[in-house]
């Protein structure tokens, strides 16, 4: 009986002991053994000729330094000054790397460390980029696109699919969470903003393709809410949790302009369209004051396009152009004529539309000379209808699957091409188009 009593007391100190550490540790004095480092895997973007920006994030307060060279194990290599990741960005960092070579392969890994502790540190695998060619040099360029991607269906594997062909970089069209749909609620704080984007970055597909690639990226509605426009209340708190979350370069007077273009040497440049913060409410009647893209950015796209010398113009509008709803260009006829009229009448040939947003993918080539091409989800409901019907301009439709789009920019006897192809998530080459 002793012997027992004496047995049950030693259980109940050891009982009480656990207890009483586990609470110890996670006391306000010592936070640091609560938590351990935990850093994002790196996303390149905004990639130019002589630059590129890296995006991380870590859990918590760390020092964060970027490592880069053009060894593949990075033998010879660089640092950049180190960056301190704070509470009022949520411990996100867009690290600049300048003064890059043209057309030229470059490796890179992260390290971080613990503000309060350095012996707590992370390294991550390295990842590579491209960088574009000089404007005045002829590249043959390969990149893909596709938009679309919702926590719910991870996980996401066309990223997989696409890494297979090694694009130049990845042009991530619209809709890079979906904020108004789960899982968990629908985000209407900047913190419940910010949980949707870490929620993406946990998918893996999604991690080994930022490994391999650089991306150019631009949002749609659902960073927002559905259908959103410029009247939308949270548009500002959910713009500023895009910019934390992706490698965009920001304004340092801190304009938050989203529209922007990329050369790609002699060979192409991307025009990249805000079709969200200026628009005019869809439900407005159609008419000159009513704009998609506001007047600023508009004129912008003109004289961008009147002044490219590049061989093919591709502009990303994440919306597609005709015979959908009207938060589509459909509820936008005038100031899409405009463009298009423009487009025509200054003889500016090889544009290219590339959209998604509308879960299928299509080919048309509309009357005013312009080639469109429609593709994704990467993750999301598919749709079982292609709104574009069966109408003349429509050279191809694919329903009920996920779908990216893979460019070709290339000489051919002297004379520039571009060949693009339609792939499903298995990697099945669904059609391809040739412009010219």
């Amino acid at each position: 009986m002793q012997n027992r009593w004496r047995f049950s007391a030693i259980f109940l100190f050891l009982v009480l002991e656990v207890v009483a550490r586990t609470f110890a540790s996670i006391s306000p004095g010592t936070p640091h053994l609560a938590q351990e480092l935990v850093v994002s895997a790196p996303i390149v973007g905004d990639v130019t000729a002589d630059g590129a920006l890296i995006w991380t994030r870590a859990n918590r307060e760390a020092i964060v330094q970027v490592e880069y060279g053009k060894d593949a194990e990075l033998g010879m290599s660089q640092f950049t000054e180190p960056v301190r990741l704070s509470p009022d960005r949520d411990f996100t960092a867009k690290i600049p790397l300048d003064g890059l070579l043209p057309h030229t392969r470059y490796f890179y890994r992260l390290h971080a460390r613990d503000s309060g502790d350095p012996s707590r540190a992370f390294v991550s695998s390295i990842g590579t980029f491209l960088t574009a060619p000089a404007q005045d040099e002829w590249g043959a360029l390969t990149f893909a696109y596709s938009g679309d991607a919702g926590e719910a269906y991870q996980p996401f594997r066309l990223f997989d699919a696409i890494r297979t062909q090694r694009p130049d970089f990845f042009l991530f069209l619209g809709d890079t969470i979906y904020a108004d749909q789960g899982p968990g609620p629908e985000a209407k704080t900047l913190a419940e903003y910010r949980l949707k984007y870490q929620g993406n970055r946990k998918d893996a597909a999604f991690q080994r393709l930022a490994r391999e690639t650089s991306f150019y990226v631009i949002w749609d509605d659902h960073e927002i809410a559905n259908n959103a426009n410029r009247a939308h209340p949270r548009l500002l708190t959910a713009r500023r949790a895009f910019l934390e979350y992706w490698p965009i370069r920001e304004d340092a007077a801190g304009e938050t302009r989203l529209y922007r273009s990329f050369r790609w040497g002699r060979a192409a440049e991307l025009f990249i369209l805000d079709c969200r913060q200026y628009r005019s409410p869809q439900a407005e009647r159609d008419g000159p004051s009513k704009t998609m893209l506001g007047a600023e950015q508009k004129a912008w796209l003109k004289a961008a396009l009147l002044a490219s010398p590049a061989a093919f113009k591709f502009i990303a509008t994440t919306v597609p152009l005709k015979y959908h709803t009207r938060d589509s260009w459909e509820g936008y006829r005038i100031e899409r004529q405009e463009l298009l009229e423009f487009i025509r009448t200054n003889g500016i040939a090889h544009v290219i539309f590339l959209a998604a947003d509308v879960h299928y993918a299509a080919v048309l080539r509309h009357v005013e000379g312009v080639v469109e091409i429609i593709a994704g989800p990467i993750a999301q409901f598919p749709s079982p209808i292609a709104f574009v019907g069966r109408r003349p301009e429509v050279e191809f439709t694919a329903v009920n699957m996920y779908t990216y789009a893979l460019v070709h920019v290339f000489l051919t006897d002297g004379e520039p091409r571009a060949e693009i192809s339609l792939f499903n998530a298995a990697g099945k080459r669904l059609h391809t188009t040739r412009v010219p």
